[in-house]
């Protein structure tokens, strides 16, 4: 297109050249100076070749050329599961993706250049989280590049695989038909592809898993279009929350994340697998995840509240007395239930942790119990009630669903600089200062100095935007959390049963489902 810009820069497209020279030479030394190089020019560091610091679209290019090197290094050293080269194809990922999506770059002159490459970066992105075993979060970028091209082979083949793969952990039949029909129609798509940036090995690949289905499942499940139940809603409100929840994929179901919206998949449907006990042992497990799921289900929907907008305050902020500040903070329910909601997912992951530290046996005494101290490597901790072993430990490696909920914690480590997540500073900081003094949302309308202390420095000042998106990704993190936690004892259950000696007796013992009228 005549009046088309290219926002990336020629030294952008030449260290990307150097890049793809060096991997073709197998040289990892010379990948490993060009990555220290490029991490130079991405913190405006000069060089010799680089004096002028780069656009940010050119540094998303950079940061792109620096995640798939290092996909490369663990290709050409057959390491591509080692802990640190994932790391940093997340990170710089991620840092990829948040200077490309720097709204100037959404503007139509620059669209032949930015949508081909958010294509690629947003595959490329989600090859990583699956190798981690998210894969919600992965089928989240798969679905974002086939949204930029329906005919991206690599998206459509890398997306069915997933789905398929989905499919195998799930543990109810329905679900798992359902993914394996949306599978089977990608990867078909896929290998069919005209695609001319496919791969011939990967194409083969896609051909190898359509070989994992038998002919009479494919005739009788695969092949017909879905028969998806229709469901209506009582009111036009739940029909509008429910929609929304739909759009941004925040039901805890894994039909959600199947690439269309249908009010069907509008429940939270997932819940724990079958399980085996002794015959005197107590159903806690199920106990805790009830509440789990429940906190849950709250905080999504003070969220959802928190979004709509009021004509009059709310007859609970009447005659409050509150004093009025010069920094004109926002005081009302809808501003306390967003930040509630804020402050339970939080606590959600401390959760999921008290239910593995007890389901896995790992012997933390309950004091110690956190989404961080679950995870240690070693036999002990210093921890509030002093050193000691743990029974056991988690291994994240035997269990891919217990592998994703081990990537989520990494995206909230305890060391910024160990991170995965280039923003997660801010995100620790709203929650910190929510524990441990207070936080004050203000109109993003406003244009005050907030940080300079000028106002009030006990507090920390957040846009009312930035808190909307921060607990947004709160939530899309806890979904996908919750989901896994389910997967992760489904995995394990099905190896104790394996694991039973030959002729033991099991005794099935069905729950009553919790009524809806029963929940007022």
């Amino acid at each position: 297109m005549a009046n088309s810009i290219n926002p990336f820069s020629i030294n952008a497209h030449t260290l990307a050249k150097q890049f793809d020279e060096a991997f073709g030479k197998e040289d990892v030394s010379a990948i490993k100076c060009l990555i220290d190089s490029a991490k130079q020019i991405v913190n405006d560091s000069t060089s010799s070749q680089w004096q002028i610091p780069e656009n940010n679209a050119s540094k998303a290019y950079i940061c792109y050329s620096i995640a798939t090197s290092y996909g490369d290094i663990g290709q050409l050293t057959n390491t591509s599961s080692d802990e640190d080269l994932v790391k940093n194809q997340l990170y710089y990922y991620r840092k990829s993706i948040c200077f490309i999506e720097d709204k100037e770059y959404t503007q139509e002159r620059y669209s032949p250049y930015v949508l081909g490459f958010k294509q690629n970066l947003y595959t490329n992105y989600g090859n990583t989280l699956k190798l981690c075993g998210r894969f919600i979060s992965a089928i989240e970028q798969y679905l974002k590049a086939l949204c930029i091209n329906r005919n991206c082979g690599m998206a459509l083949g890398n997306l069915g695989h997933l789905y398929q793969q989905y499919a195998l952990l799930t543990y109810d039949n329905f679900h798992r038909d359902y993914l394996n029909n949306i599978a089977y129609h990608n990867l078909c798509e896929a290998v069919e592809s005209n695609d001319t940036n496919m791969y011939d090995k990967a194409r083969s690949g896609f051909k190898k898993c359509l070989e994992y289905y038998d002919k009479d499942y494919i005739s009788k499940i695969l092949l017909p279009d879905l028969s998806i139940p229709k469901k209506e809603f009582e009111t036009t409100e739940e029909n509008l929350y429910r929609q929304w929840g739909l759009r941004h994929h925040l039901f805890l179901n894994p039909l959600n994340s199947l690439p269309f919206i249908e009010n069907y998949f509008a429940m939270d449907e997932i819940n724990l697998p079958n399980m085996i006990a002794k015959i005197n042992d107590k159903p806690i497990y199920h106990g805790m995840f009830n509440q789990i799921k429940q906190e849950y289900i709250y905080a999504r929907y003070l969220y959802y509240s928190s979004l709509q907008n009021q004509i009059q305050p709310h007859f609970a902020d009447r005659d409050t007395k509150l004093i009025n500040l010069s920094d004109y903070p926002q005081y009302s329910m809808r501003i306390e239930s967003l930040k509630s909601a804020y402050k339970t997912l939080f606590g959600l992951f401390d959760k999921i942790a008290f239910f593995l530290n007890s389901y896995f046996d790992l012997g933390i005494n309950e004091i110690d119990v956190s989404y961080s101290s679950i995870w240690q490597r070693c036999h002990g901790k210093q921890g509030k009630s002093g050193y000691y072993a743990y029974r056991n430990t988690l291994d994240a490696n035997s269990n891919i669903a217990l592998a994703a909920l081990y990537w989520i914690r990494k995206d909230f480590s305890d060391s910024i600089n160990a991170s995965t997540t280039p923003y997660l500073k801010r995100i620790k900081l709203v929650r910190n200062a929510f524990e441990h003094k207070y936080v004050k949302i203000v109109d993003d309308r406003l244009c005050c100095d907030y940080e300079s202390g000028k106002y009030d420095d006990l507090v920390l000042y957040v846009s009312e935007s930035e808190m909307f998106e921060i607990t947004l990704d709160l939530l899309k993190l806890l979904q996908e959390s919750i989901i896994c936690l389910s997967l992760c004892v489904n995995i394990e259950e099905k190896r104790k049963i394996d694991n039973l000696p030959p002729n033991t007796m099991i005794c099935p013992i069905k729950f009553i489902e919790y009524d809806d009228d029963w929940k007022i």
